[in-house]
């Protein structure tokens, strides 16, 4: 069994929205991960070991990812499990290739902000764009049609009760 990992890192180009024979929507793109370390002697910083891995995802995760406008160099947060595969290329060399079967994608706001806009699921499963989140009176989210983008919760860390989270 394949445990998940996360890799934070930045894309190094748009991730690409593709749909196979069977219209299942699949998303694909590289992370670059660069290891940073203090160089003690001149006192700054420096680039170490780097990792470059692909990923992609499916379904409703892939439409999600490349509606949410990502270019190259957005700080992203990804996770999921690796998966090698063997395959022939062009001159008829065997390669393996490792890649990230993605589980969740998230944009990195350490040095960020975003405006999150809910997915709504219409009938059969497929997301239904264009709605934007608003606080209802209890604190709890509701998607409007055309609407403007505005805080989830009526309070920050509270879920319209006295509970915090």
């Amino acid at each position: 069994m394949t445990e998940n990992i996360t890799i934070h890192g930045g894309l190094t180009s748009a991730p690409e929205l593709r749909y196979s024979q069977n219209g299942l929507p699949i998303v694909s793109g590289t992370v670059a991960s660069t290891e940073r370390y203090l160089d003690k002697q001149t006192n700054e910083w420096r680039d170490g070991k780097k990792l470059f891995l692909r990923f992609s995802a499916f379904k409703d995760t892939a439409e999600n990812i490349a509606a949410s406008n990502l270019d190259k160099g957005a700080q992203v947060v990804v996770s999921g499990k690796l998966h090698t595969r063997e395959y022939e290329d062009r001159e008829g060399v065997k390669r393996t290739s490792t890649e990230l079967e993605v589980t969740d994608f998230a944009v990195s706001l350490r040095y960020a902000t975003a405006a999150v806009t809910r997915a709504s699921r219409a009938e059969g499963g497929q997301a239904s764009r264009g709605r934007t989140e608003t606080a209802s009176s209890d604190g709890w989210s509701t998607a409007q049609p055309g609407g403007t983008q505005s805080n989830a919760w009526s309070t920050p860390g509270s879920f319209g009760d006295d509970t915090p989270f």
